[in-house]
C-alpha cells in the first residue's frame, strides 16, 4: 500500500483535514501529510506519544472482536481539534486531525459525518472515489 498516495487523497477529500498520519500498530510514524500553512499544536514527541496510547486503545479493541466486531473508527473531540483514528489493515492505523467547528477555516467541508464516510470508503477503495 503507498502510504503517502493514501494520505494525499484523504488530505484532498476536505479542506479542514489539518494533518494524516500513518503510524504501526506499536505508534511509530510510517508517513505522515500536513497540510501547508498549519501549524501544529502538539510536539513531535507529544504526537508521538499520542499516537503510542492510541496504539494501545485499538490493541485493547481488538481483544473484543469475537463479540462485538471489528472497529472502524474513533473519534476523539477537543477545544481546538477533532482526531480520527481508523484502523489501516490489520497492522496500522491512520489518524485524521481537522479543526472543531468553531475554528473551521472552510464552511464547505463536510462535518465530521461526511468526513467519516468518505475516509472509510477511500480505505475502502471505493471505486466510485475515484
Amino acid at each position: 500500500m503507498d502510504f503517502m498516495k493514501l494520505l494525499k487523497r484523504i488530505m484532498d477529500s476536505d479542506p479542514n483535514i489539518r494533518h494524516s498520519i500513518i503510524c504501526n500498530n506499536e505508534g511509530k510514524i510510517l508517513a505522515t501529510h500536513h497540510r501547508p500553512g498549519v501549524t501544529n499544536y502538539l510536539s513531535q514527541k507529544e504526537t508521538a506519544e499520542a499516537l503510542k496510547r492510541a496504539a494501545i486503545s485499538w490493541k485493547g479493541r481488538n481483544e473484543l472482536v469475537p463479540k462485538i466486531g471489528r472497529g472502524l473508527y474513533a473519534i476523539a473531540a477537543f477545544e481546538k481539534i477533532t482526531r480520527m483514528t481508523f484502523p489501516v489493515g490489520e497492522d496500522n492505523l491512520i489518524f485524521v486531525s481537522l479543526g472543531t467547528n468553531q475554528i473551521r477555516t472552510e464552511i464547505h467541508g463536510g462535518g465530521e459525518k461526511q468526513i467519516v464516510e468518505h475516509i472509510l470508503n477511500i480505505l475502502s477503495s471505493d471505486p466510485t472515489l475515484t
